[in-house]
């Protein structure tokens, strides 16, 4: 917890420094662009978690629109299901099971997206309505004070990178240099703190007998999705977990869907703690959109079309499953259309 502190402080310190030469420019980013940013970053980072962190940050220095911050949010999510694939590509490599290991990856990303673009497109309509005011009455009094020694750290490591960088290259460090060098820093630090909650957390060995429970109703996976990821704090634990007990075919890949559904919706009690932390209550308020209308749309398709969406998902992977190619398109598509969404931002 003090590390994931420190780091949030450094990358908020950088970002400072990012919003008057971004805002100078005219260069701060669009919902699009932040959108194919997040992705792309979740993707390299093989984790959603500090992306969404970043964002919170980000929008805190004003560096995203509360819109923006949104989109990256979204972004998060989305590319965070890359490591899916490299899990389920790493236990196909050493056990087999190539179909139904990757196929956990591929449902994770085809549920997040059919589920977070309505959600997001909902969530920006939502966004004028938040009650901000109110948000900001849930701060924390003793935050302030519990910070101030984080925020003395933060300065004793800017000034050793400023030091570093101006015997580096023999005259004074460009403000927007000493930003990014300590987002970046935070960055790392954050993936490393978020990391270690992830194993601070038992997680239970799936037995054969209790993996997959009778057919039925999707609401039980659902809340299993939502209390796991509660707990973990991250998708790719609650749903990586997973990957050895569908390739063996202890759950059928229509259990998923559900478990995907709700493991998209607790996943950001991180981010919201982040943005609490931050006492950036606009901040609270994008996270807490995002958890709403992802809840909701993903309700709706639970109560009235998810016979259609299951068999409509199934259907989607099997086509990929059969012809290798489509897959490879896929995974190529995959990583594309985030550069795609940078150009166009």
């Amino acid at each position: 917890m003090a590390l994931f502190l420190f780091a949030l402080s450094l990358m908020r310190a950088g970002a400072s420094y990012l919003t008057p030469i971004l805002a100078e420019a005219g260069k701060l980013p669009s919902p699009w662009h932040s959108l194919g940013v997040g992705w792309l970053m979740a993707c390299l980072a093989l984790s959603g978690s500090p992306v969404a962190a970043a964002a919170v940050s980000l929008q805190d220095a004003q560096v995203l629109s509360p819109a923006a911050a949104l989109t990256m949010l979204t972004g998060s999510r989305v590319g965070a299901s890359f490591v899916l694939f490299v899990i389920g590509l790493s236990y196909a490599l050493r056990r087999g099971h190539p179909g139904n290991s990757l196929s956990t990856g591929f449902l994770a990303f085809w549920v997040t997206v059919t589920t977070y673009l309505p959600a997001t497109a909902l969530g920006l309509l939502m966004l004028r309505y938040v009650p901000v005011r109110w948000i900001a009455r849930a701060q924390l009094p003793f935050l302030p004070a519990l910070l101030e020694p984080v925020r003395g750290l933060v300065r004793v490591v800017e000034q050793i990178l400023r030091r570093g960088v101006s015997e580096l290259f023999g005259k004074a460090a460009p403000e927007s240099v000493i930003g990014v060098l300590l987002f970046l820093v935070g960055f790392f630090l954050i993936g490393l703190a978020l990391q270690a909650l992830e194993r601070s957390v038992p997680v239970p060995q799936l037995a054969r007998v209790e993996a997959d429970p009778p057919k039925g109703s999707p609401w039980p996976m659902f809340g299993a999705g939502l209390a796991v990821t509660a707990l973990t704090m991250s998708v790719s634990v609650s749903i990586g977990v997973l990957v050895p007990a569908v390739a063996q075919g202890w759950i059928r890949r229509e259990r998923l869907i559900p478990y995907v559904m709700g493991a998209n919706i607790s996943t950001f009690i991180d981010t919201l703690f982040a943005a609490l932390i931050l006492g950036n209550p606009q901040g609270m308020g994008v996270v807490l959109t995002e958890i709403l209308s992802v809840g909701l749309v993903s309700a709706l398709l639970l109560l009235f079309g998810y016979r259609v969406y299951q068999a409509l998902l199934l259907r989607v992977l099997e086509l990929a499953m059969e012809r290798p190619p489509l897959l490879v398109l896929f995974l190529i598509a995959f990583l594309g259309l985030p550069l795609i969404l940078l150009g166009w931002g």
